[in-house]
């Protein structure tokens, strides 16, 4: 999605964004899923992560939802998610933005 700036004067280009964002369009950087581990940390890839940037997730099974998950660390190329320990595949959803 492409935000318009804030003093755009073009009303099809603040439309198409209003309409973007009523069809759940995000700015996010990078959108995927993942598998957490069944440790207490799981470390994602992510190539456009950097220092300070904004992780979101969403649990996407029974499994993922119970893990607690949390934030621990946003680096450079990578993040990491802290949370309590558990079987294999438990699936997550993330987006990452810019800080």
């Amino acid at each position: 999605m492409n935000l318009p700036p804030p003093g755009e004067t073009n009303l099809l280009r603040i439309v198409a964004a209003l309409r973007d964002m009523a069809e759940g369009a995000t700015n996010a950087i990078a959108r995927d899923d993942a598998v957490l581990g069944a440790g207490t940390a799981t470390r994602i890839e992510s190539r456009l992560c950097v220092p300070g940037a904004l992780v979101t997730f969403a649990p996407l099974d029974a499994g993922a939802a119970a893990a607690g998950i949390f934030l621990q660390e946003a680096a450079r190329n990578f993040f990491v998610l802290g949370h309590a320990p558990g079987g294999e595949g438990r699936r997550v959803r993330f987006e990452v933005r810019r800080p």
